[in-house]
């Protein structure tokens, strides 16, 4: 029994758009039809296939053909094993014989099969399709100049080499103190606003046999006894979403229905995530050229905390829980206070980015068994405020605890890549993106069909 609605059309698979046949086109086909008390009813030549077609719904029942060999097991009939005989309940095998005859449909059962192959071309023909308005929005650079580019720090030869390399790279004093001063503050103010969001996104990653809805929890301190009942995993870090954006809907919540919020103003500190300072870092690095034709858009931005006491953040790629075929990725990692010997900074695995076979063959929870790979590990403390470390989105990198006696660590993260990337194509994927930042891009994945260009006013350009 398959029944589909014409609201949710655009969740329609191939093999239920094959049963969604329209009313109109069975009533002048060879497969002939007659209207009853407003419902259009359709008989296949078998006798045993009856389409009821209303305006709003389209129901197919179907039920087993004579003649379709002997091995029917309930429901369906059976569709024999290789050899034909007897099918198990159910649909059976996807033998050679549907039973015991030979040929696709055992002894008689041909023409019923010949029926069904006309029902559902007819069906493909016929069935709606979503037609997809194109997004009109001004896709021209949002980089803002909150910080003068009389102070623009550009990328060396030898940092653009290591980072090639190695995948990873620290760039010294991109800001600032008393610029960096301004954006810690507004930043820290806005991410605190936000914190029961960040702690909602770790119960949804962290507690999967939570039986609530965490967008119901409604305090840090039901949050925090949801994670320690729940979760098998120490909470490693807190993490509040793009808050360059207007808003960051979560899934499922009231206001995850794309840009319902348009006319909403992004917060104050959007204008240091946006910058065009960092973003010619970050173009510098994925080899734009400054009189080509790329651009680089804003993947996506993070605020993350550990608090004291907080446990590890596991090995893992960022490339890896994006939905997109990208390869020039980037993220900027800036600290939000000076970071020394025992806070909880970056670690990264050199040359990871380069290690093809492991992307390749492990899932994000296989790559945290790293010791028989001879990566060279690295991290760069202490860090002073201004300076920013750079990994490629395929780089492996770590974060160890926060020591109880230490501050919390806060840190600006932004992502960046090459304007041109496409939306994975599910069907030609291994493996689905891991979806932890699914929190991130469910704002714009609806907007943008698989293969297309993933340009977004959720996506902003940025540089140059």
């Amino acid at each position: 029994l398959c029944v589909s609605g014409r609201r949710h059309e655009r969740d329609t698979t191939p093999a239920m758009a094959a049963l969604a046949v329209d009313a109109r086109v069975l009533a002048s086909s060879r497969l002939g039809a007659r209207c009853l008390g407003g419902r259009a009813l359709a008989t296949t030549r078998s006798a045993h296939r009856v389409c009821v077609v209303t305006p709003s719904m389209t129901l197919v029942v179907a039920r087993a053909a004579r003649g379709r060999g002997e091995g029917g097991g309930a429901r369906r009939g059976g569709r024999g094993e290789r050899g034909g005989g007897d099918a198990p309940a159910r649909r059976g095998g996807r033998g050679e014989g549907r039973g015991s005859g030979s040929g696709r449909g055992g002894a008689g059962g041909g023409r019923a099969s010949r029926d069904r192959g006309d029902l559902i071309a007819l069906a493909k023909a016929s069935a709606p399709r979503r037609v997809r308005v194109p997004l009109e929005f001004d896709d021209s650079s949002q980089g803002s100049d909150v910080f003068p580019t009389s102070g623009d720090r550009d990328v060396t030869l030898e940092e653009q080499l290591q980072f090639e390399r190695k995948g990873h790279v620290c760039i010294r004093a991109i800001l600032t103190h008393d610029e960096a001063k301004k954006m810690v503050t507004d930043l820290i103010k806005e991410t605190k606003l936000r914190q029961l969001e960040a702690y909602r996104h770790r119960i949804s990653v962290l507690c999967p046999g939570f039986g609530g809805d965490p967008m119901g929890v409604n305090s840090e301190a039901e949050a925090l006894e949801v994670l320690r009942k729940h979760s098998d995993e120490e909470v490693g870090f807190l993490q509040t979403f793009n808050l360059h954006r207007r808003t960051t809907p979560a899934p499922g919540s009231s206001e995850s229905s794309g840009s319902s919020s348009e006319n909403q103003n992004p917060p104050k500190c959007a204008a240091y995530i946006l910058s065009t300072r960092l973003a010619k870092v970050a173009a510098q690095l994925l080899g734009v050229e400054e009189d080509g034709e790329d651009r680089v858009r804003v993947y996506q931005s993070c605020v993350f905390v550990k608090p004291p006491g907080f446990g590890e953040t596991h090995w893992h790629s960022d490339a890896n829980m994006v939905p997109l075929d990208v390869n020039k990725f980037v993220t900027l990692w800036l600290p939000l206070r000076p970071l020394h010997e025992d806070d909880a900074a970056l670690v990264f695995a050199s040359g990871s980015h380069r290690d093809f076979a492991l992307p390749y063959w492990k899932t994000l929870e296989g790559m945290s068994a790293l010791d028989d790979r001879g990566y060279d590990v690295e991290s760069y403390p202490p860090l002073d405020l201004g300076d920013a470390t750079a990994h490629a989105g395929w780089c492996l990198h770590w974060s160890p605890p926060q020591p109880k006696d230490c501050p919390p660590r806060y840190a600006l993260s932004v992502c960046y890549f090459l304007d041109g990337a496409r939306r994975l194509k599910k069907s030609e994927c291994r493996q689905d993106p891991h979806q932890e930042d699914e929190w991130s891009y469910k704002e714009w994945l609806v907007d943008i069909e698989e293969g297309e260009a993933a340009r977004h006013p959720a996506l902003p350009v940025v540089y140059p």
